[in-house]
């Protein structure tokens, strides 16, 4: 945030919190975003929000001007059992995942499509599966997991995303 002025006296710059909601029209999925918001208020504290008074028109938000704090990533993965290693993302959530009658899974095959996902999202796709599952592999490697599946294993469980992403 360019410096500003929220009251007679007080002026703010530098990172603020604004309203989610406020932010919404620049990630619309559908049709084509806001190149820029105008915010018009700043979150200060808890509910301490205040009106950016000068310049009185707000201050022009750009998508690439938003950033998510750590906390906020962390608390959401949390939340919805998002990515396996995370303090609330544990045994108990895994044992949620089982309840329900016969073995549980060898493997949390959940956190695997979870780390799959992420790996992709951060990386995109790799030239070949091969270079996927081997990727896989070592991440069950370093969750140190008593037993790892084998990579023909993995490769099963990958095959059917790898397949619907090569479609295109």
């Amino acid at each position: 945030m360019p410096p500003v002025k929220t009251g007679p006296s007080e002026s703010l710059s530098g990172l603020v919190d604004v309203e989610a909601a406020h932010l919404l029209p620049l990630f619309r999925r559908e049709g084509t975003p806001s190149p820029t918001v105008a915010i018009r208020r700043v979150k200060l504290g808890d509910n301490d929000f205040r009106w950016i008074i000068d310049p009185a028109e707000g201050v022009a938000i750009a998508a690439a001007d938003v950033l998510v704090r750590r906390a906020e990533v962390e608390r959401f993965e949390r939340q919805y059992g998002l990515f396996h290693g995370l303090p609330e993302s544990d045994g108990a959530a895994a044992a949620r995942r089982r309840a329900g009658s016969g073995v549980p899974p060898r493997h949390d095959w959940d956190a695997f499509y979870a780390a799959l996902a992420r790996r992709i999202h951060e990386h995109g796709i790799p030239r070949t599966q091969a270079e996927l599952v081997r990727e896989m592999r070592d991440w069950f490697e370093r969750r140190k997991e008593e037993h790892a599946p084998d990579e023909s294993t993995i490769a099963k469980k990958i095959r059917i995303v790898w397949q619907e992403l090569c479609r295109a």
